[in-house]
């Protein structure tokens, strides 16, 4: 069982690497949010060591329903314009903030993963 979490906290921080690099949607950031979440709650569930408990739930949730507030030059014509502009707008304002907090978890996921290779043996 220990090697199969290793290799889920391994495969969120390639699939973190994945959806950092390329082009993608709402949709994959999604799913990779609830597979983080699941992976994260099984560990809470599994780990008894406080200070790795500590770290496990510093972990970020990634929510994409967070109203991110326009700024900028762009961001006020995209809200005066609205249309398929403001949703574009809005929808890469999403996804670019999603990339730095899935930034933030691949990195938490990493030292969680040397944490977790120390306590299962």
């Amino acid at each position: 069982m220990n090697n199969s979490i290793l290799r889920q906290v391994t495969d969120i921080q390639l699939q973190a690497d994945r959806l950092i690099k390329e082009k993608v949607s709402l949709e994959q950031i999604s799913q990779f949010a609830q597979y983080s979440d699941e992976i994260k709650s099984f560990l809470l569930s599994i780990i008894k060591d406080d200070f790795v408990l500590n770290y496990i739930n510093e972990i970020p949730d990634l929510n994409l329903e967070e109203e991110i507030k326009p700024s900028g030059v762009i961001g006020i014509l995209a809200l005066i314009f609205g249309g398929i502009g403001g949703s574009y707008y809005n929808e890469k304002r999403k996804i670019d903030n999603a990339k730095n907090n899935i930034r933030e978890i691949r990195n938490k996921y990493a030292s969680a993963e040397f944490m977790l290779k120390n306590y299962f043996n």
